[in-house]
């Protein structure tokens, strides 16, 4: 599983992807953005805003749609790719934990 984090709030969890996939999550919203001529200034300033109003949302226990909780994972990453955040920082970023299929013991 894949848990993403936003000023040491758990915001959402999903099944696990590479970082390269998630990166090019990022990616492309940033290209999204400059072709609506948003500058990458703006840019920073509004992903920021968007995580911190989910944060609150979730914070606050007000529910928060699935479309909500892929454009975090997407403005999330998009901060990542501009290094604005660190991947694997404990209060911003990813934490994945693997699952291992469990081999049931007959006797």
């Amino acid at each position: 599983m894949l848990y993403t984090y936003w000023k040491g709030t758990l915001l959402s969890k999903f099944h696990e992807h590479d970082e390269k996939e998630c990166l090019e999550f990022g990616k492309k919203l940033i290209e999204h953005s400059i072709r609506q001529n948003i500058n990458i200034k703006t840019q920073k300033v509004t992903f920021r805003f968007f995580l911190d109003s989910i944060k609150k949302r979730k914070d606050n226990k007000q529910p928060i749609y699935r479309s909500d909780h892929l454009m975090a994972f997407h403005t999330l990453m998009a901060l990542c790719y501009l290094g604005e955040i660190d991947l694997d920082d404990v209060e911003d970023g990813i934490l994945v934990i693997s699952q291992k299929k469990r081999k049931t013991c007959l006797s």
